[in-house]
């Protein structure tokens, strides 16, 4: 196991000293060495996750700051209450064309766990469109787990890390 690995374990054995971030995302839940960029697949901005989407929202995993929405949309790195960074990137097949119906919230802007970032026109796509959890300061933060197989987004849980 290298330093970016986050690991399948079932929920009923996760620790009680873990910090749960919920998922900001619903769909199929896939480790991160199969993302299609060699740039998120390495981990060279630190471990994450990322989800096949099957639905059209994004929503703020945690209560915090949206520090900044990047990339036409594409890219949110947020920082919660508790000053952990995250990414959350979206990635599509380039010859597709996506269109964002509504993003929600504007650099700076205090966010709320459950609350729409942004949602996006998913009709027209023919291959799914893949969304990412990176963490950008929590390397401290380990072992880290996965639980479910599919996530709600606002509802589940994505990803749990384990405080030392």
């Amino acid at each position: 196991m290298n330093s970016t690995d986050i690991i399948y374990l079932p929920q009923q054995q996760l620790d009680t000293n873990t910090i749960a971030i919920c998922s900001p995302f619903s769909g199929k839940v896939r480790p991160l060495n199969e993302h299609p960029e060699a740039f998120f697949r390495y981990g060279t901005l630190g471990p994450g996750i990322m989800v096949e989407l099957s639905s059209h929202k994004i929503l703020s995993p945690f209560d915090g700051v949206l520090l900044q929405a990047r990339n036409a949309g594409t890219e949110f790195i947020l920082q919660a209450s508790n000053g952990l960074k995250i990414l959350i990137n979206l990635h599509f097949d380039q010859q597709f064309d996506i269109h964002h119906t509504h993003i929600a919230q504007l650099n700076n802007s205090k966010i709320s766990k459950g609350q729409r970032l942004a949602y996006f026109d998913l009709r027209d796509l023919k291959v799914p469109l893949i969304a990412s959890l990176i963490l950008l300061n929590g390397h401290q933060l380990k072992p880290m787990y996965y639980s479910l197989s599919h996530v709600s987004a606002g509802t589940d849980n994505l990803l749990t890390l384990t405080k030392k």
